[in-house]
């Protein structure tokens, strides 16, 4: 098998409040936007779609009693193109409501800070050092 991930799906509490977070912080048209009855999925270049679902029900789909918000067994990361995008993103995190983990911090893997959606899901940001 050849991983390709296209979709990636996450629990939220409380779906309105994660939706205005996203919205916020992607800058998407609202054609990309698609809101369903239990759900609202956010439609990216190259067939990749990123979608919020109530974490109750990702809970029940796993076949598990509790849901618990924040203790997520993965880390989203996304490749920012400097340390000063990385930097954009955090005020962009902050005004829609999500809360900053770690600061951007300079390190010899690069440039790196974490953050939480409005929903304590934790994202990574990094921008690689530039090549030598």
């Amino acid at each position: 098998m050849k991983p390709s991930i296209s979709i990636i799906t996450i629990g939220v509490d409380d779906l309105e409040r994660a939706f205005v977070f996203y919205r916020a912080l992607f800058e998407i048209e609202d054609e990309q936007i698609a809101p369903g009855e239990d759900h609202v999925a956010f439609f990216f270049d190259d067939g990749f779609s990123f979608v919020l679902f109530p974490r109750e029900q990702i809970a029940q789909t796993a076949g598990k009693d509790v849901a618990i918000a924040g203790t997520p067994g993965f880390v989203l990361s996304h490749q920012a193109g400097s340390p000063s995008e990385v930097d954009e993103i955090l005020r962009k995190v902050l005004a829609a409501g999500g809360g900053i983990i770690t600061a951007g911090t300079q390190s010899e893997w690069g440039y790196s800070a974490y953050f939480e959606d409005s929903e304590g899901n934790v994202w990574e940001l990094m921008a690689q050092p530039p090549a030598n």
